[in-house]
């Protein structure tokens, strides 16, 4: 991975960073709201990228429950960043992120 890749995986997992968790943090689900996804990432993904992918498509379709979608998924904001960045380190799990975006 060159270092212009590093940075490019980089600006795409803030950016899902910044559209994912930049809500208000007074996020309450509706009474009886699904925070959890129905898709399920590939079993073959490592599991943190399963996580991730998981995360990301449960925000995608209620962006307004994020603290609830975290907390569902047994993460808060700061063990999402971290999780991304740990993604965006390993070019491996950066591209299967990437592909399961898509």
């Amino acid at each position: 991975m060159t270092a212009r890749n590093a940075g490019s995986t980089v600006v795409v997992c803030a950016a899902f960073l910044i559209a994912g968790c930049g809500g208000s943090g007074t996020d309450q689900p509706a009474e009886g709201a699904d925070t959890t996804t129905s898709a399920t990432p590939d079993a073959s993904l490592p599991p943190d990228v399963q996580l991730a992918l998981t995360v990301a498509h449960a925000l995608d379709a209620a962006p307004a429950n994020t603290d609830s979608i975290l907390s569902a998924n047994g993460l808060t904001r700061e063990g999402l960043d971290s999780l991304m960045y740990t993604i965006a380190s390993d070019s491996a799990k950066a591209a299967a992120y990437t592909a399961g975006r898509r």
